[in-house]
């Protein structure tokens, strides 16, 4: 097979569209399985091609611009960071496969994709109802009610990355990733019904254990970015620390998914699909461990590494709760800082203490240290509203 051609690009550029590509791909592997969608385990490939295409090409620029032994060093950081996003790529592309194959995804799979903090559903836009003919840039639904569109379908066809400025129309079947409340409400936007969450009573200890997993690797990656925007040793140390919670949750499923072959004696070929999905995960969170390592080992950084990911669609800022912020003694499930600011934490740090993935019932205190993911619009509104800055500069114009 042939190499990709050579085309002349900005690393700040590829990095950037390695980063969004990635984090795209592995939400539309999951969507994939979800719906045994044959058509989305395909769009997952392309997107896969497109990352080995990106690599190639950040391959050979690396290879020109390392005219000697510190400039090397340099790119050494970049060629890790980049290796990673790659191997998340791979890893969702074993997940089509399963739909590819044919392989029978498990019951449980479904369940625990459900069951995990962000939703991912497929929706139809109808005629006349508030999203058709509307532009994404104009409707700023990350920011208002915490719903990201990862790909449109029209005329058959699945479209993906969704440019900012897209329009939609009717008749248009998107993919969207957001919290409960902001998913109800972009079915209501759309003017379809939404199916209700139905989530099996069947396997419930393995269920639990795959949804935690998934969050579990998504916070991994995002707090892996984290730390390299912010230089941050300790944030990277956080990333091992959620590694080895996911390693226990992994060994888990698997001893589980391994007794009920023995016990069922049947479905082999299904439950052959959770230990895939297991593999995947393990893959995604194994790559970010492999970015942090370049923030441990104090690797330094090409200095255009940290701009491509501010440029990035989705932003990583660290906010400190200020004293008379109206976040201050508020729980979060009140606050629903996805669906009212547009974010999503993901760590709060107390004093010496880290609450990682925090449920609803916690409470933020003055003083609290918030890393929070979301768009630039979203970030910038809770900044204000924490009566602080994002110590992370990549997250400001």
């Amino acid at each position: 097979m042939q190499p990709p051609e050579y085309k002349p690009r900005s690393v700040r550029e590829l990095l950037t569209e390695m980063k969004d590509t990635s984090d795209l791909i592995v939400d539309l592997a999951y969507a994939a399985l979800l719906y045994e969608s044959k058509e989305l385990a395909e769009l997952v490939h392309r997107l896969e091609s497109k990352m080995d295409e990106l690599m190639y090409t950040i391959r050979i620029m690396a290879a020109v611009a390392a005219r000697n032994v510190k400039e090397a060093q340099k790119i050494t950081g970049i060629l890790q960071v980049a290796s990673a996003a790659e191997a998340i790529s791979n890893a969702t592309g074993d997940m089509a496969d399963l739909i590819s194959m044919k392989i029978g995804i498990h019951p449980v799979i479904k369940d625990a994709l459900r069951a995990a903090d962000e939703k991912i559903v497929k929706l139809k836009i109808s005629p006349g109802s508030n999203l058709d003919g509307k532009s994404l840039r104009e409707l700023r639904l990350p920011s208002s009610i915490g719903v990201w569109v990862l790909a449109i379908k029209r005329k058959n066809e699945w479209m993906a990355p969704v440019a900012k400025d897209a329009l939609l129309l009717a008749e248009d079947e998107l993919v969207v990733k957001g919290p409960l409340y902001g998913i109800r409400i972009i079915h209501e936007m759309a003017g379809t019904p939404m199916e209700p969450f139905t989530i099996g009573t069947r396997l419930k200890k393995l269920r639990n254990e795959l949804a935690k997993m998934r969050d579990l690797s998504d916070i991994a990656v995002d707090l892996a970015y984290s730390s390299l925007m912010l230089g941050s040793t300790e944030v990277a140390e956080e990333v091992r620390e959620i590694e080895e919670a996911f390693n226990k949750f992994n060994y888990r499923a698997w001893l589980d998914t391994l007794k009920i072959a023995a016990e069922e004696k049947k479905n082999i070929t299904e439950l052959n699909s959770i230990l895939q999905l297991a593999r995947s995960m393990e893959s995604i969170t194994d790559a970010a461990d492999s970015i942090v390592d370049v923030v441990i080992r104090k690797i330094e950084l090409h200095p255009v590494f940290a701009k491509a990911i501010s440029e990035s669609l989705e932003k990583i800022c660290r906010v400190k709760i200020l004293p008379g912020s109206r976040f201050v003694d508020k729980t979060l499930e009140k606050l629903n800082l996805w669906g009212t600011v547009g974010v999503y934490v993901l760590v709060i740090k107390r004093g010496n203490k880290h609450i990682i993935t925090p449920g609803g019932n916690v409470k933020l205190r003055a003083n609290d240290i918030v890393i929070v993911r979301g768009s630039f619009e979203g970030i910038e509104k809770f900044q204000k509203e924490a009566c602080s800055v994002c110590e992370l500069s990549g997250a400001t114009k």
